[in-house]
């Protein structure tokens, strides 16, 4: 190698081209079998690293969404009978308002099914709401509430973004019981949250795996909050989870914010 100009001095350590590196695994290939499982083993890694690489940019754009003071970000949370998924026993939702830093949080339990309980396989907590007041009502009325709250972020920023751990089961929940998403244009409504006024979904599993580069088995959202030092009381309560949900969210942010 040639130095540009020779007065200037070698440098100590050797300057780094990249600044993470990877390490490599040798794999011998002796046959048509031997490539043909690199090959399986090498697109699986492929799909594993473009699938973390969107959940990171996911991430980011949280943030970004949050530090543009635009939107109200709803966190959603259903509780339904551990033995039988069709009853849906409660619903709670947290609204965030990025533009006034307010939270608001609603729970509802389903009076038709006051008498069962879970206790079998998760804990029942329902009574246990620490955010407000808990209301007894129909699963229409309280899916009425929800459409409210929904219909006033649209009219207000024009869209709103959900947040949930996990939050495709509730959306499959909402959408069994035939919830009406409000459109971007403020009339009429869709069973697709897709087709609706939907900004974007923050799935807290999927941001906690990225904000540890590994989405492998992402851990509850008791396990989560535990991991972030988040103190959390009474979960398996809808309007509980729904809350530490969006704490969750907001920690998470703030980590990224932070790094």
């Amino acid at each position: 190698m040639q130095r540009v100009d020779p007065q200037l001095p070698a440098p100590e350590q050797p300057v780094a081209l990249c600044p993470e590196y990877i390490e490599a695994q040798e794999f011998q290939v002796n046959s048509r079998n031997a490539f043909s499982r690199l090959l399986t083993k090498v697109k699986k890694a492929n799909k594993s690293a473009d699938k973390l690489q969107r959940a990171k940019d996911d991430l980011r754009q949280a943030g970004e969404l949050v530090r543009s003071k635009r939107y109200v970000f709803c966190a959603i949370d259903i509780e339904a009978y551990e033995q039988d998924h069709s009853i849906l026993l409660e619903i709670g939702w947290s609204l965030y308002d990025s533009k006034t830093d307010q939270y608001m949080d609603q729970h509802y339990l389903v009076n038709t099914y006051r008498h069962l309980t879970n206790g079998r396989y998760v804990s029942d907590e329902k009574l246990r709401f620490a955010f407000g007041t808990s209301v007894w009502c129909s699963l229409d009325q309280a899916l009425k509430e929800l459409r409210k709250d929904l219909d006033w972020c649209v009219q207000c920023d024009g869209g709103f973004v959900l947040v949930g751990h996990g939050l495709d089961s509730d959306l499959r929940y909402l959408q069994k019981a035939k919830f009406g998403w409000p459109c971007a244009n403020g009339f009429g409504d869709t069973l697709d949250v897709n087709q609706s006024a939907l900004v974007t979904i923050c799935n807290t599993d999927e941001m906690y795996g990225a904000s540890i580069s590994n989405l492998h088995n992402p851990p509850s959202l008791g396990s989560t909050l535990g991991l972030l030092g988040i103190d959390c009381w009474n979960l398996h309560n809808a309007g509980n989870d729904a809350h530490y949900t969006m704490l969750l969210f907001m920690e998470l942010i703030k980590k990224v914010d932070n790094q």
